[in-house]
């Protein structure tokens, strides 16, 4: 019986950690939704190594682990080396196994529990307070991960785990966005006289030029950024971050000698392996940049050489592709900027420079003085993109719509996810027709174009995992106070009818809430088919003003909904009991699990508003730049017409003073001479030795070759100047 509950009351402690916010040494292990005290900006978010002020008093799991053991339902004589390595052991296979929730569960047993005591100074102890943070940290929960390997740290250099809980709180210190306090952590660590490695040194500079950097100190960063070993796993990181410096201080030579130092090294060097497969990321942004510089410089061969290295298998090959034909074209040189285009469009259709790229083609055949395809273009551009221009004006008017161009995006991030799996069996003709496919539509010419804030896709990522984190947690705080109860000698806990019934009407409600959010998203979508089809503006105004009234209505409904769950947190008031007794811990954690789904309510609201806005500055940017496109397309058909009617004006100009025009002759008239194996070559200025003479008549040229006439000759051997009957026709 002592055993059964020995499990029982292990099961709920480990339980409670887990989904709740009972804190482990003084800190919250929530996710990583619930750590983010500003889900806009990950810069504002709790230090990775302090506490919550507000869960100072919350029960610890050390506090369960004390109380179970005070009360002899956990033996503290029971740990023993042998069953830290048998529990090590598991918890690291739970962790390979990509289930890190349940190896940091297996893991508080080994670092929280007073069994394994006399064990704190073991490589097993430590190894198993490394696993615990990199399990936390993957879970998101940076706070308790950083507490773990700051315990790491303090014990000195002298321990074998100090360079991997080094590099992992720095490792976590970027993730939390909060270097100042990170930094001040790893400055103020004893090492009692002991001097850091090299590699931890490393560490440190990179950390404190980061803090610099996003700082906007930039004379501050770039010296700590020099002083960075090529040793360092930070090394390209570094020198990419100091020619982005140089850059913004106009220095074009010192940045790109600091983007050539990544982009120079070779991929199986020595040093290379120093990082890991980011490196190549790394290093094929620095050959983007040594492009752009090139290109600022106005150096155009170079910067298409710059561009031309960026490897085919980069995710970046078709914004190079799209740079050097930009690069081309300011360069003058046609020819190679119309077949970049081409490649663009034949292998990328679905990029999101579509339409710049069709923008920059009219200009280049502009350039060519090819007015009429010029003019063409630009026409084209006007008919595919002026609809969705009206496509983003109507999702910004309407709270309904950009609910449902937040649910499309994030059906396209799944399937992008599917299409990368599908990718590896298909050739790239046939990813380019798929791609072609899905910008045929005005919806998906949207999700192609719109170059979405990766933010809005990381705070939905931790609204997932809020939710699924309170599934796991939906009925734990009726385990707890179950639990609690037959530690007092009863069977079940007093029933909460009343708190029973709010929670059954707050989920009709928010099922009610759901299907209103679906009826609006229809009937936008049917509007957004009226105006597709031509239904008149007129018509369709009373409809788009009740579809933005409703809208609002529900939203505020939303509103209203989540104040009042948060409410009925305060409806129960827990009896007091003795503070270390562990059904007064129990009832604790029942009392704030109570506070868990309002809670949730109110961070999913904050998480979604936040990414939500993000989506909509990148739909305002593209809106933005899509009406400068279409005015510059404009400009580029005036342009394209004046020429032409210029070129007409010359024309005439010159047939009236007895000229013919040279683009007026017949091209035919020439290419109808010529046998299927010759090949023209127009004058170019200057006759060469080899080259046919276009003034010796055609039927002397026939008898040469039937070997009837000798080649015509001049005085002694022709010399440089004198044209030859031979070479190519």
């Amino acid at each position: 019986m002592v055993d059964e509950r020995r499990s029982r009351l292990g099961r709920t402690a480990r339980a409670a950690a887990c989904a709740l916010g009972i804190t482990v040494g003084g800190g919250l292990i929530d996710g990583r939704a619930l750590e983010a005290q500003d889900p806009t900006s990950a810069a504002t978010a709790t230090s990775p190594a302090t506490a919550s002020a507000t869960t100072d008093d919350a029960p610890t799991l050390g506090r369960y682990l004390d109380a179970l053991a005070q009360q002899r339902l956990l033996a503290p004589e029971t740990g023993t080396l042998p069953i830290l390595r048998e529990e090590l052991r598991r918890a690291e296979a739970l962790y390979f196994a990509q289930r890190h929730g349940d190896a940091a569960l297996v893991l508080y047993e080994i670092v929280e529990s007073p069994r394994f005591a006399d064990f704190t100074e073991s490589d097993d102890y430590l190894g198993a307070e490394l696993l615990a943070a990199s399990a936390l940290a993957e879970l998101g929960s940076l706070r308790t991960s950083a507490r773990y390997l700051e315990r790491i740290l303090r014990r000195g250099t002298s321990n074998g785990y100090f360079g991997p809980a080094y590099r992992r709180f720095v490792d976590v210190t970027l993730q939390s966005g909060d270097l100042r306090t990170g930094l001040s952590t790893l400055e103020a660590l004893d090492l009692q006289g002991a001097e850091l490695p090299e590699d931890a040194r490393n560490e440190l500079r990179y950390l404190r030029a980061r803090a610099a950097y996003d700082a906007g100190d930039l004379d501050a960063a770039e010296p700590v950024f020099a002083e960075i070993t090529q040793r360092s796993r930070f090394f390209a990181n570094a020198q990419y971050f100091r020619g982005v410096i140089a850059t913004r201080r106009r220095d074009l030579a010192a940045a790109e000698s600091a983007f050539c130092s990544i982009a120079t090294t070779g991929d199986q060097e020595r040093f290379t392996f120093v990082v890991d497969d980011r490196f190549f990321q790394v290093k094929d942004l620095a050959w983007l940049a040594l492009g752009r510089v090139a290109h600022e410089g106005r150096r155009g061969d170079d910067a298409f050489y710059y561009y031309f290295q960026v490897p085919n298998d980069s995710e970046r090959v078709a914004e190079a592709l799209f740079e050097s034909a930009f690069a081309m074209y300011e360069g003058d040189d046609y020819d190679t900027a119309i077949d970049l285009l081409d490649q663009l469009e034949a292998r990328f259709p679905a990029s999101p420079f579509v339409d710049e790229a069709t923008v920059l083609r009219g200009y280049v055949h502009l350039g060519r003085c090819e007015f009429e395809e010029a003019a063409q273009l630009f026409v084209r551009f006007a008919e595919r993109f002026g609809p969705l221009v009206a496509e983003i004006d109507a999702i910004l008017e309407s709270e309904a719509r950009q609910a449902s161009l937040y649910a499309d995006l994030l059906e396209e991030e799944r399937r992008v996810e599917s299409r990368a799996a599908r990718a590896e069996g298909q050739s790239e003709d046939e990813r380019a027709a798929e791609a072609r496919e899905r910008v045929e539509t005005l919806p998906g010419l949207l999700l192609a174009l719109l170059r979405v804030d990766p933010t809005f896709f990381q705070l939905h990522a931790s609204v997932r995992t809020l939710e699924a984190e309170a599934a796991r947690a939906g009925r734990l705080e009726d385990d707890l106070r179950g639990l609690a109860a037959r530690l007092g000698g009863t069977d079940a806990p007093a029933a909460a009818a009343q708190l029973e019934q709010y929670q059954t009407e707050a989920d009709d409600l928010r099922a009610q809430l759901t299907t209103a959010r679906e009826m609006l998203a229809g009937l936008a979508a049917n509007l957004d088919a009226l105006r597709r089809g031509g239904a008149p503006a007129a018509d369709r105004r009373a409809l788009e003003d009740e579809l933005r009234t409703f809208t609002r209505r529900v939203n505020e409904l939303g509103r209203q909904l989540t104040r009042a769950i948060a409410a009925t947190s305060e409806l129960e008031v827990m009896p007091e009991v003795p503070a270390e007794d562990v059904r007064a811990l129990l009832r604790e954690d029942a009392r704030r699990a109570r506070r868990f789904p309002p809670r949730i309510a109110e961070m999913r609201e904050r998480l979604g508003g936040a990414a939500n806005d993000a989506a909509l500055r990148s739909l305002r940017d593209l809106r933005e730049r899509l009406g400068g496109l279409l005015r510059r397309a404009r400009i580029g058909r005036i342009d394209a017409v004046m020429g032409s009617k210029r070129r007409i004006e010359i024309q005439i100009e010159s047939l009236a003073a007895g000229r013919f025009p040279a683009e007026l002759i017949d091209p035919l008239r020439v290419q109808g001479l010529l046998r299927d194996d010759e090949e023209y070559w127009p004058f170019e200025g200057e006759y060469w030795a080899d080259e046919f003479d276009e003034t010796i008549p055609l039927d002397e040229l026939e008898d040469e070759e039937a070997g009837e006439v000798e080649a015509p000759r001049g005085d002694g051997e022709a010399s440089d100047d004198a044209p030859s009957a031979e070479g190519d026709a």
